[in-house]
């Protein structure tokens, strides 16, 4: 019995077809449903390398896969797809051995070029103060969560906060004078 799909069909069906019958095509509707997102987390986690950031969604989706029979479809996949991607990319972080508390911004700002971009601004963070952003501001998760997956208080999570933003306005102020 071959099985048929096409964009409009649910993410959960997709899935159920994935993990019961091993679907080349469902795996690839729901490849090119949610990989942009991935990318787009995981590229703002790595501070804008685009090899990382293909390298962290590739990784997400070998988990997923292997993981696929334990998604109970409470969560949205997409949402389950995030997590996933955001762990493997500060799996990838801890391992270069980034520091959380006082980094200087100037420091990493230094090695790209001066541009009036948000995501440049961001992307020129310390990895720390990177991550506390992309996850909070961006990816929408609380100070105990992010504490959860970074391993640090969730004081020390809106310390770190205070402080990206506190740099990336700094940033994108210095950087609209300049333009002007």
């Amino acid at each position: 019995m071959a099985l048929h799909f096409d964009a409009s069909t649910p993410d959960a069906v997709l899935a159920r077809a994935v993990r019961d019958h091993g679907s080349e095509a469902a795996f690839a509707l729901l490849y090119d449903r949610h990989t942009p997102r991935l990318l787009q987390t995981a590229w703002r986690l790595s501070g804008g390398s685009e090899h990382d950031a293909e390298d962290a969604v590739q990784e997400t989706w070998i988990r997923a896969l292997r993981a696929l029979r334990w998604w109970s479809g409470d969560s949205p996949l997409g949402a389950w797809l995030r997590g996933i991607v955001v762990h493997v990319a500060i799996d990838s972080l801890r391992r270069s051995r980034w520091p959380y508390l006082d980094c200087e911004a100037e420091q990493a700002e230094a090695d790209l070029p001066l541009r009036v971009d948000l995501e440049t601004a961001i992307a020129t963070l310390p990895a720390g103060y990177r991550a506390v952003l992309v996850l909070h501001d961006i990816e929408g998760y609380t100070h105990e969560e992010i504490g959860e997956r970074l391993g640090i208080t969730a004081g020390t999570s809106k310390g770190q906060l205070f402080k990206a933003r506190r740099a990336v306005r700094a940033r994108l102020a210095r950087e609209l004078e300049e333009t002007v």
